[in-house]
């Protein structure tokens, strides 16, 4: 269906490698929610009123739009150009490359084709377009999700049915990455969760200031944990509220419900892949250090800055290791020197990862060989399309073990902040994957 079609019927964390605060946070408080008056849905009017630009066919008014009403806003929001992807000359990480366990742990799914760090958010239509995941494989539009707000309006406008529609038929009509229309809509004066299905998730807790500000449930609704649901394929959360946010309480709601995202090229493990936790892990469960002081994402990633008109909020989202004002003025409080707590992070995070890959894909290879006929009979029956034998009970439970390990190794790997957002759960989510590796190791041993 074309634009203009569409029209007739009708009329936004790609994530940055964020780096928080970990601890020592009780004598600290939000730098930006106690007075900022867009953290809730504000009723009061902006002190000077302005015409609202001319949306686009979408219903959109994109970001160039605003660009004379909020000069510097939109100056600095022009500066994540600078976080460039592998493929336009970006210093990211392949991530195929760098822990080679990945090719073993996803194979058989689109991530095994292509797995590059994350760009800036002005990359991300280019980004999904250009990814092995979507051109050598053929999706469905929910890839779309997050990647432009054209298609947050699309789905608002047209129902779920989108979400049913190819990948390929959608993607050439949209031109406007994540930008202000996903954490403002059309008006710069309020925030608002424009993702229906996160408000959806978050049930009674959107909008609760206390709980989660919603300078940080406008980051949420695209770096969280989702999956498409398999009768409507649209995307969804496995939870209701936060109290229901830890990766305890969503493996097993994907477990009761029998969700899969792939079977395992070698082992046919039901298995599953997480996305970006980032929301979960800072607000969900007992909550992060910083969550409980009452910090949203924009009090460490879109630090205030002084621009022509006075003091604005940057729309440049960097790591507060990247804000020396910040890092003096506000992180200081709780910490000495808060990149040398970052770096000692790094440094143990990766150790016990790398470990722990190194673990899964011996797993995944012990599966393989000692049950070398069994699972080249299932896989000669499910490259023919047809009904996969019953698995053993030992085969059954190694799969099960398989799909554990790797979804709370997945859980800590994809969440961006390397253990700095959390690192009590960090720790004690990796523990877990370890613990069903040395189970499965145990049972093949």
């Amino acid at each position: 269906m074309t634009k203009v079609k569409r029209n007739k019927l009708a009329l936004w964390t790609a994530s940055l490698c964020a780096f928080g605060m970990v601890v020592g946070l009780a004598a600290c408080a939000p730098q930006n929610n106690a007075n900022d008056a867009t953290d809730q849905k504000a009723e009061e009017k902006p002190a000077v009123q302005v015409e609202t630009p001319e949306a686009d066919s979408f219903g959109v008014v994109v970001a160039d739009s605003w660009k004379d009403i909020y000069p510097d806003q939109y100056k600095s929001y022009m500066e994540n150009e600078a976080n460039k992807p592998l493929q336009n000359g970006g210093d990211k990480h392949n991530y195929l490359e760098l822990y080679p366990a990945l090719n073993t742990m996803y194979k058989g799914y689109a991530f095994a084709l292509g797995y590059d760090e994350a760009a800036g958010h002005l990359y991300t239509l280019q980004s999904v377009k250009e990814t092995p995941r979507t051109t050598k494989k053929e999706q469905l539009a929910g890839c779309i999700t997050c990647k432009t707000p054209q298609f947050t309006k699309m789905v608002e406008d047209e129902g779920e049915g989108v979400y049913k529609e190819k990948f390929n038929d959608l993607i050439g009509e949209f031109d406007e990455p994540i930008s202000c229309y996903n954490c403002h809509e059309n008006d710069p004066q309020t925030l608002n969760v424009t993702g229906s299905y996160f408000v959806d998730s978050l049930g009674k807790d959107y909008g609760e200031k206390g709980k989660a500000p919603m300078n940080a449930q406008v980051c949420g609704q695209c770096h969280n944990e989702y999956y498409f649901d398999g009768e409507t394929k649209a995307t969804s959360n496995p939870y209701t509220g936060l109290d229901a946010m830890t990766p305890e309480t969503m493996l097993a709601f994907y477990d009761e419900k029998g969700f899969k995202d792939w079977n395992h090229a070698d082992t046919f493990a039901p298995m599953l892949k997480v996305q970006h936790p980032e929301f979960e892990t800072m607000y969900g469960g007992e909550q992060s250090p910083m969550a409980k002081q009452g910090y949203g994402c924009a009090d460490c990633h879109m630090a205030p800055a002084e621009g022509e008109s006075g003091e604005y909020t940057s729309h440049n989202w960097v790591s507060p290791l990247e804000n020396a004002e910040l890092m003096k003025n506000d992180c200081s409080k709780c910490h000495a020197d808060l990149e040398k707590e970052v770096k000692d992070i790094q440094a143990n995070e990766e150790k016990r990862v790398t470990a722990i890959s190194e673990k899964i894909e011996d797993m995944t290879g012990k599966i393989a060989a000692k049950y070398a006929d069994e699972i080249a009979a299932m896989k000669a029956a499910n490259e023919a399309k047809t009904e996969i034998p019953a698995a053993s009970e030992d085969l059954a439970k190694l799969q099960k073990l398989q799909r554990t390990a790797q979804w709370y190794w997945d859980f800590v790997m994809v969440e961006n902040s390397e253990g700095a957002h959390n690192s009590k759960l960090t720790e004690e989510t990796l523990d877990k994957a370890e613990a069903a590796v040395d189970e499965a190791l145990a049972m093949l041993a």
